[in-house]
């Protein structure tokens, strides 16, 4: 049965249970409870809104961008996951990929409803994956819905059972590129607008003490910041997005975005550091 809130948690309790939830010991779990969450009533802040374009380098406009959803909603991924019947910790869980369906555009000033539940499950080389599956409503009908795909990892050799995750091939030759910065303060400036406050992403000092050795940036500005570089290129609304999340973005760095369109109305781009190569996503713009 899924649980409906007509407001989320304060961030500070719901911080509070993601500490408290590295006491759980999932040991060999191998699937996840069908657990689902729904908030009611959801309105875009201007100011918040405009911040996060200005951020990320998109043109404020009458529709919401199609990453912001992702971004509006992140609270009540992380009220599902501090559940008590969620067995797993939160620090440590990685994110790995992300599908984006728009089936309409979400005009600025709508108010909405949106649904998270468990999708899912299975095992990999790096431990448990699992699928956040959300659905965004205007006026009772589906407008947005994503797959946010998970890693719960645990230490295993390359033996261990369970598929690899398959890898999506890079095109052999991205035509077009452009240089931006990943400021040392992004992550905490994107902290503001999207409520993720993981220490990974704020300092480095902060970051040492998970193994990074400086605070790295969020996968979902990363994709935002590409989207706001490629909006000349695509200036319909999107439809749909994709992308798969390799390597972490150390604060600051200055990176490459490389695209190339596949078909009339698709792009493929990858985000990569110049130097030494190193790709820090993929992903496809339909």
């Amino acid at each position: 049965m899924t649980a409906t809130l007509t407001q989320l948690p304060h961030a500070p309790q719901l911080y509070w249970n993601a500490a408290l939830s590295a006491m759980r010991r999932p040991g060999a779990l191998k699937t996840l409870p069908p657990l689902s969450l729904r908030l009611s009533g959801v309105r875009t802040e201007a100011t918040r809104l405009a911040d996060y374009c200005a951020l990320c380098g998109l043109t404020p406009g009458a529709v919401l961008p199609i990453t912001f959803p992702q971004v509006a909603v992140s609270g009540l991924h992380m009220a599902l996951m501090t559940r008590p019947k969620f067995p797993l910790p939160l620090l440590g869980l990685v994110h790995v990929s992300n599908r984006i369906t728009q089936v309409r555009p979400i005009p600025v000033e709508a108010v909405y409803d949106a649904e998270v539940r468990i999708g899912e499950c299975r095992e990999v080389r790096a431990g448990l994956e699992f699928d956040l599956l959300t659905d965004i409503e205007v006026d009772g009908e589906l407008a947005w819905s994503a797959v946010t795909t998970i890693i719960h990892r645990r230490p295993s050799s390359p033996t261990r059972a369970g598929a690899k995750r398959g890898e999506q091939a890079i095109p052999p030759s991205l035509a077009q590129y452009e240089h931006f910065v990943a400021a040392a303060d992004t992550g905490r400036r994107y902290a503001a607008v999207s409520g993720d406050y993981n220490p990974i992403h704020l300092h480095a000092w902060s970051a040492r003490l998970f193994g990074f050795p400086r605070a790295i940036a969020h996968g979902m500005w990363s994709v935002a910041r590409c989207l706001g570089a490629l909006e000349a290129q695509h200036p319909a609304p999107a439809q749909t997005l994709d992308v798969q999340f390799k390597q972490p973005l150390l604060l600051p760095g200055r990176v490459t975005l490389k695209w190339v369109a596949v078909s009339d109305h698709r792009l493929a781009f990858t985000l990569m550091s110049p130097g030494n190569g190193k790709v820090h996503l993929t992903g496809t713009l339909r």
